[in-house]
């Protein structure tokens, strides 16, 4: 039986993105195996299904990251930047705008194919050393035994990790075997995700536009706009029935004429929305991260940004456990570092809650409070600033940090 330092479960964004990020640690001999059910990548193409043509926002600490973690160049080209944001509630007058430029010289963010993060992230990952790459293979169980978790695949192959990481999406099968318990709270909302042409360019352009139906959101992505349009369950078959031009009216009627009219509608994808959390994402020498610990509303686009955060903070923890000659995987260690997920976590998830309930309600007294609120920011520029950017699923962190680059691994 192979023994490894360190195993991550789940190939897609999150489990490469960590694998780089471990680098320090694979640099100085430990050693890292990434098991994940879908084929062998090529060099044209990346393997996961999750690195299809749907679009990720990426806050800037996240660029910031993918920089350090060598993938930016490659990525960058690929890359529409996010330089002026508007949040406004369609029917009543609370209206934001800010200018990334006039706030911090650099963009707020970036929209990237998740084929383009995909390809990049698997390009620069194929140079890591002392990694071992199980492609095709997915995992059935795993055994916790006291120095090491017992790994084992389809094909009957047996491995053991000192530590493993799960990253493998929000349908996770793996939770329920291990029997780590998740707490779902469906919002009775769907999400139908799109590419849309407008008559006039985005120019860097992002919009969140609250309605009484659901937010609509509108990011630069190359020539076109990615779309999340968000609406109750009870419309969905109403709207699932539409032609593409009926979308389009009913779009253009909720959203407006901020880019002159829609025009184009790409084949849509459609999805429910709950928020699910991982109770208790940690075991001894296991952690799960990414959408197998907290898949969230998109309405603020927090899920892979969040998923970010938490493996640089997962990936420095280790770094600097291997470096001291401690065991990453000791539960004491992995607690501490759940907990600081664990807050990161809540906040965002209470954010997008809350953004999700407040502006969707038709209430009379919470129209008039969210109204006023919209306003009264102009007069509170750092409350300003950490609603837009948080609304988008660009903010930095915790609220109002200065230091993105905390968590980054040494």
């Amino acid at each position: 039986m192979d023994t490894f330092d360190i195993a991550i479960v789940g190939g897609g964004m999150v489990g490469l993105s960590l694998a780089l990020a471990l680098k320090p640690s694979l640099e100085a001999g430990k050693s890292l195996v990434v098991i994940d059910p879908a084929p062998q990548p090529t060099e044209q193409a990346p393997h996961s299904p999750s690195f299809d043509d749907r679009a990720t926002a990426l806050a800037d600490y996240s660029c910031q990251a993918l920089e350090h973690l060598g993938v930016w160049p490659a990525l960058s080209a690929h890359a529409s930047a996010i330089d002026w944001i508007e949040v406004s509630d369609r029917g009543h007058l609370g209206y934001q705008v800010l200018d990334s430029q006039r706030l911090f010289n650099r963009p707020f963010g970036a929209v990237v194919s998740n084929t383009n993060l995909g390809q990049a992230l698997w390009q620069q990952a194929r140079t890591l050393p002392e990694v071992e790459w199980c492609f095709g293979e997915p995992v059935d169980r795993i055994d916790s035994h006291s120095e090491h978790q017992r790994l084992t695949l389809n094909r009957s192959r047996t491995l053991a990790a000192r530590q493993v990481f799960l990253c493998d999406g929000g349908r996770s099968p793996l939770l329920q075997k291990l029997g780590i318990p998740l707490q779902q709270q469906p919002y009775q909302a769907m999400a139908r995700i799109a590419t849309v042409r407008t008559e006039q360019p985005h120019r860097g352009r992002a919009y969140e536009r609250f309605t009484h139906q659901g937010p609509i959101a509108l990011l630069p992505f190359g020539n076109y706009c990615a779309l999340v349009w968000t609406y109750p369950e009870r419309l969905h078959k109403r709207i699932n029935a539409m032609t593409p031009a009926q979308q389009l009216d009913w779009l253009n009627q909720h959203f407006g004429q901020r880019l002159g009219r829609l025009t184009e509608i790409s084949p849509t994808q459609a999805y429910p929305l709950s928020l699910v959390q991982a109770v208790a994402p940690i075991r001894h020498r296991l952690m799960a991260l990414g959408n197998s610990a907290a898949t969230l509303h998109p309405v603020a686009g927090q899920g892979f940004n969040l998923a970010m955060r938490s493996l640089m903070r997962s990936a420095r923890y280790c770094n600097q456990s291997f470096a001291e000659g401690k065991e990453p995987g000791e539960f004491k260690g992995l607690q501490a570092l759940a907990q600081s997920i664990a807050a990161d976590q809540r906040q965002t998830a209470f954010f997008s809650d809350q953004l999700v309930r407040h502006f969707s309600s038709t209430n009379p007294l919470v129209a008039a409070a969210r109204t006023l609120a919209l306003g009264s920011l102009d007069r509170h520029p750092m409350a300003q600033k950490a609603f837009a950017l948080a609304s988008m699923g660009l903010l930095q962190n915790a609220p109002l940090s200065s230091a993105p680059l905390e968590v980054l691994p040494t």
